[in-house]
């Protein structure tokens, strides 16, 4: 990207009453694991001393699912200002739009089906 690092978050932390068993899941998911996703914002599945899986409900994945989605939008935005600003200072030249798309995973579909993106003809 063009010079500008975001901080890393950490892992996010977590209690006991986030872990189920395997044994509950498989035996006991309206008993024990819905109550507990309706409490908790995750629950992890351990297998020995190691998380293995992650719950959300469902409402929250939707939730995480448009974050995702906008930030993948907002990172192309930002990539695409810095580039504009490097050009601007006479430090490289841009790489054409095109090129940028090639190597991620944003189509120009993706780009035309954004509410505030307009993509002209080539």
């Amino acid at each position: 990207m063009g010079g500008f690092i975001l901080p890393k978050e950490q892992k996010p932390s977590f209690t006991s009453d986030q872990i189920v068993s395997v044994t509950d899941i498989q035996r006991n998911w309206r008993k024990v694991v819905e109550p507990k996703l309706k409490e908790q914002p995750f629950l992890l599945m351990f297998s020995g001393s190691e998380p293995k899986a992650s719950f959300l409900n469902y409402e929250k994945f939707e939730e995480l699912w448009a974050k995702a989605q906008e930030t993948t939008e907002l990172e192309l935005k930002m990539e695409l200002l810095c580039r504009l600003l490097a050009n601007s200072t006479g430090e490289k030249a841009l790489i054409p739009l095109k090129d940028v798309l090639a190597k991620s995973t944003i189509t120009a579909d993706d780009l035309q089906e954004a509410p505030d993106a307009q993509l002209e003809d080539e």
